[in-house]
């Protein structure tokens, strides 16, 4: 039996080892060398539940929950152990239950091959070990349980977590989404595209470009860009967002267009071709997924993943589209989506974070790969009801032609067969007319009434001539013109600018198109307008002559503007122009401008009125160009 010392150390070491945060069959191990030491055992042991067979012993300790002690040599009945339990079956033993009340943890057992008699002390000391024993176990469950459920927790909370991210991207992509109904207007589905992309509660990011496909020519064009043009302009937008309040797609709506910006101006100047397999933007189209192009000095101006088909964005001078948009191509990262529309890919949205730098990661991708999903959608849709609005107006203007043209059929009929009929009489009277004038003296009443016969004859003549050209159908001579040669004939022509009453200010383009149409008729067209707005204009007045070229929907034009500085036209009056026979000249028989109108829309082109009561008129006059275009600027005063 050990001493009271060596059982106050041993106490001592139990309870230490108990509380220790070594691993637990360390700790049992330990704490059983301690007691076999201190009680010099043959075997001292710790037998785990799944150990205790049924029936036997060990299963009454294990049940009952009492410890057994054999002490002396007294003899144990053999046929109450089972076959596995005849090992455990020494001169002395002791078996002690470890049970807190609720679990039970296992069998304590000391076996001596001698007889020995367990003093009250030994008892005690062996039943405190058991306890001690028994708490680490509980402990180490306890700890095991705790870790668990602190990992059950953790998962749960990240899944939780998740959960309620993703709730908030779909709240979002459906905040952004409810934006792009508020409208079928194509530019301004494309701006809120953009403003959705860039916003503080949309995705976030610093700018962002849009690329439309032109399947015509297999291009990629830039069409439009939103962000700040500089870090000090990101500061005062993003310190303007701050303070706003609302829903994001309220937010959306309410920003104005930002389509004069420098980035737009850079971006709508990009043009890649969709035979460039190397560019990024290309392939973002050809193989329809995103890209996520991060540069950082230490990549040394390559990509960090290198493009399958050799990109030039892997040189040192960086990429085409970089050296556009970036301070620095060589560090310059940018991620892409592909805008999808049904079935197809119909352009492609660049962003990137210029100004704060923030990485912009695959979340970040995916997120705009979802919203790019359903912009495409709006930006097709949009495009379609553009297309039909376009189809419309062009009906619309070939119907009012075509009824323009009947009536012009059957007023052309009567007015040639009136014509005729009262020609001939006419020139009759005109013939006789000037025969008598020679005859009558110089001075004479009649001389007097001779010459009011002659001029009102030629006056009817000339108002004869007028209408049977406004209704004759003439053939039309088309063929490659340059416009300028027939503007300036036209100004040749004009006695007010020949004599200086009137001021010419011209403003000719940088690239003037050539057009196809018949040189006399539309040198009579200009001619018209030239002289009526000379002769609207007083003393001093400035003329205005203005040619310029301009893209729509692919194609090329040619706008020509007259303005003068008159007093303009009759808000009362305007609707009625280009109507024949309306004049408020008491002179005119008013074909004037019916004719500028007919030569006009037989060129296929549109004429437009800028009306300003009081300060003056402007004529706008828009041509198809043809294909043939010539440089030379001219601009004269």
């Amino acid at each position: 039996m050990p001493g009271s010392l060596q059982t106050h150390e041993l106490l001592k070491s139990i309870v230490q080892l108990s509380s220790s945060s070594i691993p637990l069959d360390v700790k049992l191990d330990q704490m059983l060398q301690a007691v076999s030491g201190a009680f010099q055992t043959d075997r001292c042991l710790f037998l785990k539940p799944e150990r205790i067979g049924k029936n036997g012993f060990l299963s009454r300790v294990a049940s009952e929950k009492k410890p057994l002690w054999m002490e002396n040599g007294a003899s144990f009945p053999k046929e109450n152990a089972l076959p596995e339990e005849q090992e455990y079956l020494c001169p002395t033993f002791a078996c002690i239950p470890l049970y807190d009340g609720n679990f039970f943890q296992g069998i304590f057992y000391l076996g001596f091959s001698g007889q020995h008699r367990f003093s009250p002390q030994e008892v005690d000391l062996l039943l405190l070990t058991g306890e001690a024993a028994g708490q680490a176990i509980r402990n180490e469950e306890f700890h095991q349980k705790t870790e668990e459920t602190i990992s059950k927790l953790t998962v749960l909370n990240e899944t939780a977590q998740e959960h309620e991210k993703r709730a908030q991207q779909l709240s979002t992509l459906w905040e952004l989404n409810k934006a792009l109904l508020t409208t079928v207007n194509f530019e301004r589905i494309l701006h809120l595209t953009l403003t959705a992309i860039t916003i503080g509660e949309g995705l976030k990011f610093n700018r962002a470009m849009l690329f439309l496909v032109n399947d015509k020519d297999r291009m990629l064009e830039g069409v439009v860009a939103v962000g700040p043009d500089n870090a000090e302009e990101a500061g005062k937008i993003w310190g303007s967002l701050s303070q706003r309040k609302g829903t994001p797609s309220d937010l959306i709506i309410q920003l104005p267009p930002e389509d004069h910006s420098t980035l737009s101006s850079v971006v709508k100047g990009i043009r890649i071709s969709l035979a460039h397999e190397h560019c990024i933007l290309s392939r973002t189209v050809l193989e329809g997924r995103p890209f996520n192009i991060q540069l950082s000095p230490s990549s040394k101006g390559r990509l960090q993943t290198p493009c399958e088909r050799g990109c030039h964005r892997g040189s040192e001078a960086g990429c085409y589209v970089g050296e556009h948009l970036s301070q620095n191509p060589k560090v310059y990262s940018y991620a892409t989506a592909p805008l999808v529309g049904k079935g197809k890919v119909i352009g492609v949205i660049l962003v990137d974070n210029l100004y704060n730098q923030n990485p912009i990661t695959e979340e970040d991708l995916h997120f705009l790969g979802m919203f790019a999903n359903q912009a495409g959608l709006a930006i097709e849709n949009a495009t379609l009801y553009r297309n039909l609005e376009e189809v419309h107006q062009e009906l619309k203007e070939t119907q009012t032609f075509l009824i323009h043209l009947e009536k012009m059929v059957a007023l052309g009929e009567m007015s040639t067969t009136l014509a005729h009929e009262i020609k001939n009489p006419l020139t009759s009277i005109g013939g006789f007319a000037r025969r008598l004038d020679r005859t009558l003296p110089e001075g004479s009443q009649e001389k007097k009434y001779s010459e009011t016969i002659i001029k009102e004859v030629s006056r009817l003549e000339k108002i004869l001539n007028d209408l049977l050209n406004y209704t004759r159908e003439e053939s039309l001579v088309f063929k490659e013109l340059d416009l300028r040669d027939i503007l300036e004939e036209s100004l040749s022509m004009a006695e007010e600018i020949r004599s200086g009453r009137v001021r010419l200010v011209k403003e000719y383009g940088d690239v003037i198109p050539q057009i196809r149409g018949d040189s006399h008729q539309l040198k009579q067209t200009f001619y018209n307008l030239i002289n009526n707005a000379c002769q609207a204009m007083k003393e001093n007045g400035v003329l205005f002559l203005r040619a310029h070229s301009f893209s729509k929907n692919g194609s090329s034009y040619l706008k020509v503007e007259v303005e003068d500085t008159g007093k303009g036209i009759d808000p009362e009056n305007l609707h009625n122009i280009f109507n024949p026979f309306y004049s408020t000249k008491e002179s005119s028989l008013g074909l004037g401008l019916p004719i500028v109108h007919r030569i006009i829309t037989s060129h296929r082109g549109q004429i437009e009125v800028d009306n300003r009561p009081g300060k003056g008129v402007k004529f706008i006059i828009t041509f198809p160009s043809s294909k043939t275009e010539k440089g030379n600027r001219v601009t004269n005063s």
